[in-house]
């Protein structure tokens, strides 16, 4: 072997044994831009540690919620899907930790990550020792524990990733001796987008199930199994979700309530998108069988479906109702005025079905249900909410409606046995072989039924 050869030869070597102490600063230089995205919006990293070896960097960030507003605007840059209220209050209250791990060789561009609560903020801890000593020691060994955790492995080449949900089958016993048992089995997610921001996710379930002893002897369960949610937000102006569900069962009892919800097979797939300024939604959800029971009676129905699409609905009117449907909650009067706001700009809503094959009422035994269609148009008015505190009926001369309703006419015959005030439907009332049909229009403030005028 030549001189020559001997010398290259071992310049690869060299080269090759010291690829794991450059790094891999492709891999670096994402996740640390990732860390300065999310600093700029609101999160703050406590502190950080490196325990890298020869072919492997590990990194541990510690961080909190510094500023709620920075975030949540952050987020909904994101997608038009609607941020819930609990997710700040559940990120002002600990301290969240990251793990994250990647090959010091270049040709890997794995990431993975463990995310998951180290600890209660100050205050949170405070605040929970004081309400309940025994639920607050319970909490922190679940959190020394990482029970709270889900684990991701990021492709960076591939922009991918999958990762899973650490199983929880956990009893927490209260102050008062009061009960709870929390048990969340099997859960995985897949995905695709940049790291920290996804584009789409689906997300597997087998088991969630929450069961509670209360006080005065109260309990309620919550159980439901088979989910599956496929949320696609690539873009601001676009939010997808699929949803679906083999079996959920809800039981709440006290002293006065006893109440019991059962339903199967159920299916949601969403749809909306914002085009020059008008939000437009599309929703067509199923339950294959539905049963509540309380106290009083039950309530059966088979083969649920409800189809809409609604556009035309101006983005800055539903945001400002979002925004004060949240400070303030839906039934007050501020958000109230809000979505007044949104109707005085106009919109279209389209039910296209809103159907039951089978429905039973109390002890009526199964008969035939319903199937109905709806179409409404609102035209803009910019004095509407002014008019409205006028005249409550001022409305009527912006809105159009044509609704067809169809009932099963042993359904219909049910209602009106169960002491219904029907004698005006009756008047108008249409039949079409087994079913009483009305066809209702409102046009220009005047109503007609079955093309009679009321």
């Amino acid at each position: 072997m030549s001189k020559k050869i001997i010398i290259i030869a071992a310049a690869l070597v060299a080269v090759i044994a010291a690829l794991p102490l450059v790094g891999n600063m492709g891999v670096k230089k994402i996740i640390d831009e990732r860390i300065v995205m999310l600093e700029g919006n609101g999160l703050k990293v406590e502190r950080s540690d490196n325990g890298s070896s020869y072919l492997e960097t590990k990194s541990h960030y510690e961080f909190t919620l510094e500023d709620p507003v920075a975030f949540q605007n952050y987020l909904t840059t994101l997608s038009k899907a609607q941020v819930p209220a609990y997710m700040h209050a559940m990120l002002d209250d600990v301290v969240m930790a990251a793990d994250v791990s990647y090959s010091n060789l270049v040709v890997n561009s794995d990431v993975s990550l463990d995310l998951y609560p180290v600890a209660f903020t100050k205050e949170a801890g405070a605040r929970m020792k004081a309400e309940d000593a025994a639920l607050y020691e319970q909490m922190i060994k679940m959190l020394e524990n990482r029970e709270f955790m889900y684990h991701m492995d990021y492709d960076v080449s591939a922009s991918t990733f999958k990762g899973y949900i650490k199983d929880i089958n956990k009893e927490i016993t209260f102050q008062d001796g009061k009960k709870a048992k929390i048990v969340f089995e099997a859960a995985t997610f897949t995905g695709k987008g940049t790291l920290v921001e996804p584009e789409s996710v689906i997300l597997r379930i087998k088991n969630a199930d929450v069961d509670f002893s209360l006080p005065e002897d109260a309990k309620m369960k919550l159980s439901m199994n088979d989910l599956t949610s496929n949320s696609i937000f690539s873009a601001k102006n676009s939010f997808d979700l699929d949803y679906e569900a083999k079996r959920l069962h809800f039981y709440f009892k006290d002293r006065q309530t006893q109440i019991q919800i059962d339903a199967t097979e159920m299916k949601t797939i969403s749809d909306s998108k914002v085009v020059n300024a008008k939000l437009s939604t599309a929703v067509n959800a199923s339950v294959k069988y539905f049963k509540m029971q309380d106290q009083n009676g039950s309530l059966e129905l088979q083969d649920f479906a409800f189809v809409m699409d609604a556009d035309n609905i101006d983005e800055a009117a539903y945001e400002a109702f979002q925004k004060a449907s949240e400070q303030a909650g839906a039934s007050s009067q501020h958000a109230m005025l809000a979505s007044l706001g949104v109707v005085s700009k106009g919109l279209d809503l389209h039910i296209d079905e809103l159907s039951v094959k089978k429905i039973a009422i109390k002890d009526s035994g199964l008969m035939n249900g319903f199937d109905h269609k709806i179409d409404i148009v609102i035209k803009e008015d910019d004095q509407l909410v002014q008019k409205i505190q006028m005249s409550p009926m001022a409305l009527m001369q912006n809105i159009n409606i044509d609704a067809k309703l169809k009932f099963a006419t042993a359904f219909y015959s049910y209602i009106k046995e169960q002491g219904a005030n029907l004698a005006l439907a009756d008047t108008f009332v249409k039949q079409d072989g087994d079913n009483a049909v009305f066809d209702i229009l409102l046009q220009g403030g005047k109503i007609t039924v079955n093309g009679q005028s009321l």
